[in-house]
């Protein structure tokens, strides 16, 4: 059995939950693999997107498998920069969204857990977190450097956050004080 712990960032805002933010777990059976993904975020965040790197980079799912919440099939380039090559991924239709994080479990046909190997930019699979506060998302994944944040992290997001209008009160009248006493002590 193959495990996946997504607890490296690969760019965006950190999740609030602590690490590991997803698990994905693959168990071989007679003509394909059953995953399973766990997430570990929690409500406002959840997982829209996950993508996985495989040994057979011509692999590609002649009909995609489409049940009502999840689209299964090869990736379309929506992944970060310096990441893939990625030749699967799994999407979650905004209906799912909110019964995402349970656990969900589905079957692919002519895979095993085998083929899912880390790729030539030293990822192993990828995911999408949305709903990080305030209004912010960010991707983590499962780095070969294991344990550590990728280069890449550039952070949480929301630094261009508006201040509370008490803050900027405030801080006037702070301004206002400082040049009453400039003022005063030019007089004097």
């Amino acid at each position: 059995m193959l495990t996946i712990t997504y607890d490296d960032i690969v760019t965006g805002a950190i999740p609030g939950s602590a690490a590991p933010w997803l698990t994905a777990t693959f168990l071989d059976t007679a003509g394909g693999v059953n995953i399973t993904l766990a997430p570990g975020v929690f409500s406002p965040e959840f997982i829209t997107s996950v993508f996985f790197s495989l040994n057979d980079p011509t692999f590609s799912v002649l009909e995609p498998i489409t049940s009502p919440d999840i689209d299964i099939g090869t990736c379309n380039g929506s992944a970060p920069a310096s990441t893939g090559p990625w030749q699967f991924c799994v999407a979650f239709d905004a209906s799912a969204h909110a019964r995402f994080p349970s656990s969900v479990t589905f079957f692919v046909s002519g895979l095993s857990e085998s083929a899912f190997v880390f790729n030539s930019e030293g990822w192993l699979s990828v995911a999408h977190v949305q709903g990080i506060s305030p209004d912010c998302s960010g991707w983590v994944g499962d780095y070969i450097g294991e344990g550590g944040i990728a280069p890449s992290n550039t952070g949480a997001c929301g630094s261009n956050s508006v201040p509370e209008p008490g803050t900027l009160g405030l801080l006037g009248l702070g301004l206002a004080g400082i040049g009453a006493a400039v003022r005063r002590r030019r007089k004097a």
